[in-house]
């Protein structure tokens, strides 16, 4: 570096440049006490502080990085792997990716460690935020030709959790849409699926009975039936091979005729 990128920083309040970025930086003593953190910091401070019973961001000055990393990461650091790099949980509810350093004085002489917080996530709001996102996805109620009839297209693997939400989801419709009839196609299911399974779709169809409406099973696997008919299970409902035949049933019950103009 030459003369006159040194004389920059000659005049440079360091405080100041350590507070203006934008990662939280905690500096530690050698005993790794910590000493001084910058002001991205303290406000990250103040967020997880209540979960070690610490309201003020300041009750962390004297306390030991130990707080913030298990075993494994002291013994890294005693061992003087630097810079160390990894993600930890913070007081079973946050995650965050860090990096500590080692901090060196003109001559050379260590003084202490710094400590890098990088993308800190509450990660219960996180996992929240998921599977918000995935229920969303977890079973389309689609509406069809006829007002009165809804189509719930069950896909993929059928959980006992899925069919918890499902289930909700599924009584919600037909209650806002007056859905008098629900039909249930198990074309694209990949897989077998247990007796919690079966219960919750029993459930279903006699929830659906007593507001007035009616569930029809259609496309169940040759193996699902016979895996069913091996445990004893069965289900009070209308089932038929395909769609198709299911939707003609309605049709006949609602006295409707597919005319050809």
């Amino acid at each position: 570096m030459d003369s006159v990128d040194i004389e920059m920083f000659k005049e440079m309040n360091v405080i100041k440049l350590l507070d203006s970025i934008g990662e939280s930086l905690i500096f530690a003593d050698k005993n790794q006490d910590i000493r001084w953190f910058n002001q991205p910091a303290r406000e990250l401070l103040t967020t997880i502080g209540p979960y070690v019973k610490m309201d003020n961001p300041d009750d962390f000055i004297g306390i030991n990085l130990s707080l913030f990393h298990g075993p494994r990461q002291t013994k890294i650091i005693e061992e003087g792997n630097f810079p160390h790099k990894a993600q930890i949980k913070l007081f079973n509810r946050f995650t965050a990716n860090i990096v500590v350093d080692m901090v060196h004085n003109n001559t050379g002489n260590l003084t202490g460690y710094i400590l890098t917080w990088k993308d800190v996530t509450d990660f219960e709001q996180e996992l929240l935020y998921q599977q918000t996102q995935l229920k969303s996805l977890y079973t389309p109620i689609i509406g069809t030709a006829i007002d009165s009839v809804l189509l719930v297209a069950m896909t993929g693997i059928l959980s006992e959790e899925r069919m918890q939400y499902t289930k909700d989801a599924i009584l919600m419709a037909c209650a806002e849409r007056k859905a008098e009839y629900i039909i249930f196609d198990f074309t694209g299911i990949v897989d077998d699926f247990g007796e919690a399974v079966v219960f919750h779709l029993d459930q279903v169809a006699e929830a659906l009975k007593l507001m007035g409406s009616e569930a029809v099973f259609v496309g169940l696997n040759v193996q699902f039936v016979q895996e069913m008919v091996k445990k004893g299970l069965t289900m009070q409902v209308k089932t038929f091979q395909s769609f198709k035949q299911g939707i003609q049933y309605i049709w006949k019950e609602k006295g409707y005729k597919l005319v050809k103009i």
